[in-house]
């Protein structure tokens, strides 16, 4: 018979898994597999670090004394980066393994982030700042999505449109929310160059929060070949054209995104000439992609319900074009007027949430063995998001002034 003691420690135990399994069902019914959910974390902290710059250096380069068109290439070379390491995430992973790649997004993000506040800014350097800001712009698409590959192999597929919702929201927490709101909220106080160092720090705990604290093996399946790896990523890349409807979800993905990551370079630009300031646009960009967000997980949970191509098709493309076009209008017919910028805003993100559902789609797209090879052309996708906005921009911007560049991104995302 059990001591008094030995019931209590055993009841104990056994609530105590209870606990547990009622936690992993409640974390599996919102689409976050328990495994990962270190990883989620993670992911918010280090891509808030290592993107906490993007809403405010643009108008810190043109207030140093740089053009807009020249900063319009720094971003569009740091985009060239970021659509490449971006592609070689999927097949990579299953060549080299996820752990190694993230820590390889560690590594990069401190060898480009040092010598941009140390060396190259104080020195007022172009091609120097370019140099650093692209080694810098590898970084968290090694990161990111080599976590994307990680969650598409480990996600059931019954629920794999909401965890990649979860993996856009932790994403776009980081990137569109926080970065921006940490930089308003700390610009007066620390000044923008100290941000930098904000974002060392967050980028750190990301790190051990993805990779110390997820205990997850992250072993997925490797290509049956015995081909050279160069000729393996070569192969990953060709299936794009090898498979068309794979090609057609890569250009869909990378335009649905150019607004996002043009808008930090012209908004800045643009509003000020109407009475906004730096802070201002900052606070309406973070708590409007905030309250955006919340439409990543109601589209993901629509299309695990009627389907992930008819969630798409239905919300998109117009909305975001619609957006924008209102970006443009509003300062023009209404002067500085905050709530009607943070509608067209948050048209706009409403409509980015009816792209989640191709995240699930593009690597459903073909067979389980290509699947390394499809994510990549999803990764690439959205890395060329990168480098086609602060492109569209830097060849707009100066013939046409920031107006013009944001008629040219209601264009391209119509």
């Amino acid at each position: 018979m059990k001591k008094p003691t030995e019931h209590l420690f055993y009841f104990g135990v056994d609530m105590m898994d209870h606990s547990r399994e009622q936690h992993r069902s409640l974390l599996d019914r919102l689409g976050i597999p328990n495994a990962l959910a270190w990883g989620f974390v993670g992911l918010f902290l280090f891509v808030t670090g290592a993107t906490i710059e993007q809403g405010w250096f643009s108008s810190l380069l043109v207030s140093t004394g740089f053009s807009s068109s020249s900063v319009g290439l720094i971003f569009t070379v740091y985009g060239i980066a970021v659509a490449f390491f971006a592609w070689l995430t999927g097949a990579s992973a299953q060549i080299f393994g996820i752990r190694r790649l993230m820590w390889l997004g560690v590594l990069l993000y401190f060898v480009g982030s040092v010598p941009l506040i140390w060396l190259a800014l104080p020195l007022h350097s172009y091609w120097l700042i370019m140099l650093c800001y692209t080694i810098r712009g590898a970084s968290y698409p090694l990161f990111a999505y080599s976590f994307m590959v990680w969650l598409n192999f480990r996600a059931p597929k019954s629920s794999l449109a909401r965890s990649l919702s979860w993996f856009w929201i932790s994403f776009g927490l980081g990137m569109t929310v926080f970065a921006p709101y940490f930089s308003g909220a700390l610009m007066g106080p620390i000044g923008k160059i100290n941000l930098f160092y904000v974002g060392y720090v967050l980028v750190a705990l990301g790190a051990f929060c993805a990779l110390v604290l997820n205990h997850d093996s992250a072993v997925i399946e490797q290509p049956e070949t015995n081909a050279p790896v160069g000729k393996m990523l070569l192969d990953s890349f060709l299936l794009i054209f090898k498979r068309p409807r794979l090609g057609l979800g890569v250009i869909v993905k990378a335009i649905n995104d150019i607004g996002k990551f043009g808008y930090v370079i012209v908004m800045p630009l643009y509003l000020i000439h109407f009475g906004y300031t730096t802070q201002e646009w900052l606070s309406v960009w973070a708590i409007v992609n905030m309250v955006g967000l919340v439409f990543n997980y109601i589209f993901g949970y629509i299309a695990d319900k009627v389907g992930w191509r008819k969630t798409l098709v239905l919300f998109g493309g117009t909305l975001c074009c619609l957006g924008t076009v209102g970006l443009w209008l509003v300062p023009q017919l209404l002067g500085h007027n905050l709530p009607a910028l943070f509608i067209s805003l948050l048209i706009y993100t409403m409509g980015l949430g009816g792209f989640v559902p191709l995240s699930a789609i593009i690597p459903n797209l073909v067979p389980a063995e290509n699947k390394g090879a499809a994510i990549s052309a999803l990764n690439l996708g959205s890395g060329l998001s990168n480098f086609l906005g602060p492109l569209i921009v830097s060849l707009t911007i100066a013939p046409f002034g920031p107006a013009g560049a944001l008629v040219a991104l209601a264009v391209f995302l119509g």
